[in-house]
């Protein structure tokens, strides 16, 4: 009796086990097919980042990044979905949870976020220095960034821009959400400097003659190396297809169009 019962609570156990395993089979196939279904590419961005993205008087997203991403989705096959998360942070935050499948927003490509993320370069050139923009003047002494010691320097968090200050522990920081906010700070003096990326340098110094530029050099580390489509480093399917899309759109010039009617070629 003692031996049924023995032989009862095993084959009881086995089952069990039988059942769960069958159970993550099906659950991971599920998961499977319902990726490989999957008919829409959602990309992060944020607004306020003129040539990049902005919205428009229609209230439409447009910018060199929304060209770059809608060709992106063609050459995908997917259906295009923009999600505006605002700032930097909810942008990796979305990606990290899996909410967002890219974020394209003219992310600089660094060695640190390169331990983090994969980026898929679709623009730009390897970037030594920053500019560092003063309003009417760059003040009477300064002729480097070492000369600005108790000076606040507008810059977004979490950018490229930020991680080089580092380096320079005498800054005070004041953090922007978005960098036109960095340009009304240097204009109304709540910060003395803004250090920007070279793109928004360049439309900045176009419509305001007041602003005066000083170039920040960048240690090798801190040097970037254009501006990348960011995806999860395990998302290694996306990753190719995304990589082998951007290899047709510049063989065909069509980024390179891009780069000409936002004005950053």
């Amino acid at each position: 009796m003692k031996n049924y019962k023995k032989i009862s609570i095993i084959m009881g156990l086995a089952l069990c086990a039988l059942v769960l395993a069958l159970t993550l089979f099906l659950k991971k196939e599920t998961n499977i097919q319902i990726n490989s279904q999957k008919t829409s590419f959602i990309v992060g961005t944020a607004a306020g980042y003129a040539p990049f993205v902005s919205i428009n008087a229609d209230g439409e997203y447009e910018g060199f990044d929304i060209d770059v991403a809608r060709a992106l989705a063609d050459k995908l096959g997917k259906k295009l979905e923009i999600k505006d998360l605002g700032s930097m942070t909810s942008l990796f935050m979305s990606l990290k949870q899996g909410s967002i499948d890219a974020i394209i927003w003219g992310l600089s490509i660094t060695e640190d976020r390169l331990k983090n993320v994969a980026m898929i370069r679709y623009q730009g050139e390897t970037v030594t220095e920053y500019p560092l923009l003063f309003w009417d003047r760059i003040p009477e002494g300064v002729s480097s960034i070492n000369d600005m010691k108790n000076m606040t320097i507008s810059v977004e968090p979490s950018s490229a821009q930020e991680a080089a200050l580092r380096n320079y522990s005498f800054i005070e920081k004041q953090y922007v959400d978005r960098i036109d906010d960095a340009l009304l700070n240097i204009q109304y003096g709540k910060s003395d400097a803004a250090l920007v990326e070279p793109a928004i340098a360049q439309k900045f110094q176009k419509k305001y003659p007041n602003i005066k530029i000083l170039p920040l050099i960048l240690p090798p580390e801190d040097q970037v190396q254009g501006i990348g489509i960011t995806i999860k480093k395990d998302n290694q399917e996306l990753i190719e297809r995304v990589q082998a899309a951007v290899d047709e759109l510049r063989q065909g010039g069509i980024i390179q169009a891009f780069e000409t009617k936002w004005g950053i070629a």
